[in-house]
């Protein structure tokens, strides 16, 4: 008995020490993040056109488009120019529009993978839009958009994150695009992106 009361009383002036220590901090909002929208291409198949459901794909220079890839049961999006036959290729991977009246705060971040890249010409791009109309491409205007993205410098098809992208100033209805920029017939410029993982969230406070 003696014992125990001895060791009830430590445990006492346990909890009355960490008791008198906490700090007005300890009990503040603890911030997470709510998925506004996410794609990860998991329906994908090997080797085809892309035609992701809400998803606009939009060869602007040259017949080549995002194809729909997927390797060991992970799908992603791709554009390449190899192969093409062209001397230049630009094609737009263009998001359903995504509603930024509805939260604050928003952010985007998505994944990278790059193949036989060799100059900073071959280009990915993200842009954004808050009034495309869902088919005029070309008449909307676009906002280019500073995001980090796998380079000739990167390991082959080594996934490389966006970082932390802010879209809270962008208000409406959004679209955000992926810009590929190549050559079919420039051996510098027939380098191959992959997009995936996507995620557009916004921050949320629980107690």
């Amino acid at each position: 008995m003696k014992t125990n009361k001895i060791f009830l009383g430590i445990y006492a002036f346990v909890i009355l020490a960490l008791s008198s220590c906490t700090k007005e901090s300890d009990t503040e909002l603890i911030q997470h993040n709510d998925i506004l929208f996410r794609e990860d291409f998991s329906s994908n198949t090997d080797n085809s056109e892309l035609n992701t459901p809400g998803w606009t794909n939009f060869n602007e220079i040259g017949t080549r488009k995002w194809s729909e890839q997927s390797f060991q049961g992970n799908g992603y999006a791709e554009f390449s120019g190899f192969g093409s036959g062209q001397l230049v290729n630009v094609g737009w991977l263009i998001s359903p529009k995504i509603d930024m009246d509805l939260h604050e705060g928003e952010k985007i971040s998505f994944t990278t993978a790059q193949n036989f890249l060799r100059s900073l010409e071959n280009a990915l791009e993200l842009l954004v839009s808050t009034n495309y109309d869902g088919s005029n491409v070309l008449a909307a205007d676009w906002t280019l958009i500073p995001a980090k993205t796998a380079t000739f410098e990167t390991e082959r098809f080594e996934r490389v994150s966006s970082g932390v992208i802010d879209l809270s100033t962008f208000k409406g209805k959004l679209n955000f695009a992926f810009r590929y920029k190549g050559s079919g017939t420039n051996s510098n410029l027939t380098g191959t992106y992959q997009v995936d993982n996507i995620t557009v969230y916004y921050p949320s406070n629980v107690k």
